[in-house]
């Protein structure tokens, strides 16, 4: 289930955005923060598949809580909510590498389409892959920062674990735990490049409990330490 961090000061403008993505269009789990500064805690603990945000909030402003996020990381998509239509706005936005700009009130319309349009965009699978292994990746890369076991997966669509093991030879040629800790370490290096995370946030975010055991395994597969790997690759 995709995430969606939604950072309003406007406690009602936040539940009837939560209804929208939860309820209406489905398939979206919705973070609150009440402020910019909330939402940067936040994000330091979750890096979520996308951040709706308004622009006017008392304390820290949309654009100054915008910089802070792209500090962290530059691939999160942004959507910036306004009721203001100052094109200054728009254009410093814009520097910071904003997904879309919406004027309130909101339309859900235009919103929704935003919100799905980003996600279409989302990595389609290079293997040919059938839509029932399609759902089994898509989960794994939805939960990939916690536990993830066959039986999850199984659970999950409704499969036997033993099955969904074979699925992974006979559909990738690779093992389950191979496919996981490939993934695992593709996210780490994304991390490692793209934010100024420290390591164990790396790690946590990846899926690993312990940063010792993470460490051990980047270096064992890549050849370089987690700091290595992000100075000099």
């Amino acid at each position: 289930m995709k995430e969606i961090l939604i950072v309003e000061d406007e406690a009602i403008i936040r539940q009837g955005l939560k209804v929208l993505l939860e309820q209406v269009m489905g398939g979206f789990q919705v973070i609150e923060a009440k402020s910019g500064e909330e939402g940067i805690l936040i994000f330091h603990q979750r890096i979520p598949h996308l951040i709706v945000t308004d622009i006017r909030m008392g304390g820290m402003d949309g654009l100054s809580f915008i910089s802070k996020v792209r500090q962290i990381s530059k691939e999160v998509p942004i959507i910036i909510l306004s009721g203001h239509s100052d094109f200054e706005y728009a254009r410093t936005a814009m520097r910071y590498g904003i997904t879309d700009y919406l004027l309130k009130p909101i339309n859900r319309v235009e919103l929704s389409e935003a919100i799905s349009n980003i996600f279409r965009e989302t990595r389609e699978e290079s293997t040919n892959v059938s839509k029932q292994f399609q759902e089994i990746l898509q989960f794994i890369d939805d939960h990939l920062g916690g536990e993830i076991t066959l039986k999850h997966i199984a659970d999950h669509v409704y499969l036997n674990p033993q099955y969904v093991g074979h699925l992974f030879k006979s559909e990738l040629g690779t093992t389950f735990t191979e496919y996981i800790t490939e993934e695992r370490l593709k996210r780490a290096k994304k991390l490692l490049k793209g934010t100024n995370l420290k390591v164990y946030e790396v790690a946590q975010l990846s899926g690993y409990k312990s940063p010792k055991h993470f460490m051990t395994v980047f270096k064992m597969e890549t050849g370089m330490t987690p700091v290595e790997f992000r100075k000099f690759s």
